[in-house]
């Protein structure tokens, strides 16, 4: 009886257990399923891709060195890749999430259907980096001096040749009639070809200029990215589906490289080159400082990383006229300037020796 009576008393409260063990059982349930439910948080790291490392990038540098990236609470893993071919395959194949590289490369690729998803979303620069230079350079610069010469160039559809196509068509010069153009020899043979005596022109970019013309092989007569004027040359891509999926994170990559591009309107070469050295080992102080001021004397980089749609479609103009690109791409499928335009709005830089002591803690 007495064993029968703590039956009784007792079931109630296993009732009572089981209930409230079930009860739990089922909000855990319920709490794993809204997780596994709700779309996940964006990413914080950010897999950056180049090719080789160049002064022509100089503010990406700035972004890394200073921290304008960890500041927007944003790990950017930078990777290099040897051949600047790999970088939109690298998107495609989900191996980095932006690259920075050549507007028309992006073009190239949405044109052929190689990768149609791939969207330009900030600019760097503003102005092609090659310069042309002469192997024998007599007085100013003519354009008419290149008719029956020949010149190295890059490949066909690279944008330098592309450019120096049509700054020859703006000057009544027919390109491969009028001027010979080698375009099938590789990057890295083209500075000894030419030491060898092959072409009466090259066509270069920093620091590969600037040590041309220290071994007194050829000068620079004539800037391509100032004849032809400002056009979106390097930007950020990345798909749209990464873009989708993660707007805030590239909202902040792009502020950290519009205040790059603010931190070096206010800073001068040798500070600039003292920053980016860590990136770019290989050129010593001088030809760095040399190759940088060139690149600022014609106003190569941009003053904000919004890509201009009328400018964006005379780079259209200048590939169709190459016949390189299968088929034009409008700019509103090919540009999303939303993170550029936001960026300029709120993003603000005080020069360090401007700043009041109490915002210099802030580290704003």
């Amino acid at each position: 009886m007495k064993s029968g009576g703590c039956w009784k008393l007792g079931r109630p409260r296993l009732l009572l257990v089981l209930l409230l063990l079930l009860s739990l059982t089922l909000s855990a349930g319920a709490i794993i399923i809204k997780r596994f439910s709700q779309p996940q948080p964006e990413t914080n790291i950010i897999r950056l891709m180049e090719g080789p490392r160049s002064v022509y990038h100089l503010p990406h540098y700035i972004a890394l060195a200073l921290g304008f990236f960890k500041e927007q609470g944003l790990e950017v893993v930078l990777e290099n890749t040897a051949n600047e071919q790999t970088l939109l395959p690298a998107l495609a194949g989900e191996r980095a999430d932006v690259a920075l590289v050549g507007l028309e490369q992006a073009i190239y690729s949405r044109a052929d259907g190689l990768l149609d998803d791939v969207v330009a979303f900030a600019a760097l620069t503003r102005q092609d980096s090659h310069f042309l230079l002469a192997r024998k350079a007599n007085g100013p610069f003519e354009w008419a001096s290149l008719k029956e010469k020949t010149v190295i160039a890059g490949w066909p559809e690279s944008i330098e040749t592309v450019l120096l196509e049509g700054l020859l068509r703006q000057n009544n010069i027919a390109p491969y009639r009028e001027v010979t153009l080698y375009t099938n020899i590789p990057a890295s043979l083209r500075i000894g070809a030419f030491s060898a005596g092959s072409g009466d022109f090259i066509i270069l970019a920093e620091p590969q200029a600037s040590m041309v013309e220290n071994a007194g092989l050829g000068r620079v007569v004539v800037s391509l990215g100032k004849e032809a004027g400002p056009l979106p040359a390097a930007v950020y891509a990345a798909r749209t589906e990464f873009i989708r999926k993660n707007p805030v994170a590239l909202q902040r990559f792009t502020n950290a490289v519009y205040k790059a591009q603010l931190w070096l309107a206010h800073h001068g070469t040798r500070e600039a080159a003292r920053v980016v050295s860590p990136y770019l080992r290989d050129m010593n102080e001088n030809l760095l400082m040399r190759a940088i001021e060139r690149y600022r004397a014609q106003e190569t980089w941009a003053t904000n990383p919004v890509i201009d749609p009328e400018r964006y479609n005379y780079l259209m103009d200048l590939l169709d006229q190459s016949r390189e690109v299968a088929r034009r791409i409008p700019p509103e499928q090919m540009v999303n300037n939303q993170f550029a335009q936001k960026a300029v709005e709120m993003v603000e830089y005080v020069p360090e020796k401007e700043k009041p002591r109490w915002l210099e803690r802030l580290k704003i």
